[in-house]
C-alpha cells in the first residue's frame, strides 16, 4: 500500500477506546491494532518466567524483542486474536492477575521503547486504528487523524466493572476496588518519565461520559469522514 491511513485513539483506561476502535475498524475496513493485548501478552510471559514483580528492565525489554507475538483480524474485523509464542491467549491476557502487573511492563522505559519497534512493525503498509495511552504522541505521531478520549472517573470505573464481571462471573472485585485500580492507573499513566499519557498535538479531544458507544463512535467516524474527504 502506497500510503497507508493511521488513526490513533489516545485517553485513559476505560474510556472507551478498545470498543471504539474495533467498531471503527469494522466500519472503515481497517485493521485493529490491539496496543494493549500487546503489552498484555508480554505481562503474562513475564509472569510465567517468574520475572514479575521485580525483573530487571533490561530483562523484560528482551523479553519483548525475543517473543513471537501476533495479533490475527481480518480488515474491518473487531474481533483480534493474540498469539503468544504460536499459542492463542486471547483470554489469558484479560485475567485481572495481568491487568494488575501490567504498570510494571508499561512503565520501564527500555520495554516502551522496544514496543515502539514492535508496534510500528506491524502496522506498516496497512491501514490501521490503533489506541492506547502514547499512540499518537509517541509511537505514531505521524497519524493522519488523532483522537483523545476522556471521561469521568465514575463511568470509567463503572464499565471496567461491569467488564471485569462480564468476563470473569466469580470474581468478587468490588466497584470501589475498580474505581481505586484506575486512579491509580490514571495517576502513573500522566506521571511517568517516559511517554506520559497526553492530549497528543492536534488530537480531537472527545468526552464520552454522557454518549453511548455508539454514539461516541458516530462522532469519530464522523470526524474521520470529514478529514479524509478533505485529502
Amino acid at each position: 500500500m502506497k500510503n497507508p491511513i493511521i488513526i490513533t485513539i489516545d485517553g485513559p483506561a476505560g474510556a472507551g477506546k478498545s470498543t471504539i476502535a474495533k467498531l471503527l475498524a469494522r466500519r472503515l475496513g481497517f485493521h485493529y491494532l490491539d496496543t494493549g493485548a500487546l503489552y498484555r501478552a508480554v505481562t503474562l510471559k513475564a509472569l510465567r518466567n517468574k520475572m514479575l514483580p521485580g525483573g530487571s528492565e533490561s530483562r523484560l525489554a528482551g523479553l519483548v524483542l525475543s517473543s513471537d507475538i501476533k495479533l490475527r483480524s481480518a480488515p474491518g474485523g473487531n474481533k483480534v486474536r493474540v498469539f503468544l509464542d504460536g499459542r492463542d491467549v486471547s483470554s489469558e491476557i484479560r485475567t485481572p492477575k495481568v491487568t494488575s502487573y501490567i504498570y510494571k511492563i508499561s512503565s520501564a522505559p527500555a520495554v516502551r521503547r522496544a514496543m515502539v519497534k514492535l508496534q510500528r512493525r506491524l502496522a506498516k503498509g496497512r491501514n490501521i486504528i490503533c489506541e492506547g495511552r502514547d499512540i499518537g504522541s509517541v509511537v505514531f505521531p505521524m497519524a493522519r487523524i488523532k483522537f483523545y478520549l476522556d471521561a469521568s472517573i465514575k463511568e470509567r470505573a463503572g464499565r471496567r466493572y461491569k467488564e471485569s464481571k462480564s468476563l470473569f462471573p466469580g470474581t468478587r472485585i468490588g466497584y470501589k476496588q475498580v474505581r481505586k485500580e484506575i486512579a491509580v492507573r490514571d495517576y502513573r499513566d500522566s506521571h511517568r518519565k517516559t511517554a506520559p499519557l497526553v492530549r497528543p498535538k492536534g488530537a480531537f479531544y472527545v468526552d464520552t461520559t454522557n454518549l453511548s458507544i455508539s454514539q461516541a463512535a458516530g462522532t469519530l467516524y464522523r470526524i474521520i469522514n470529514d478529514k479524509l474527504d478533505k485529502k
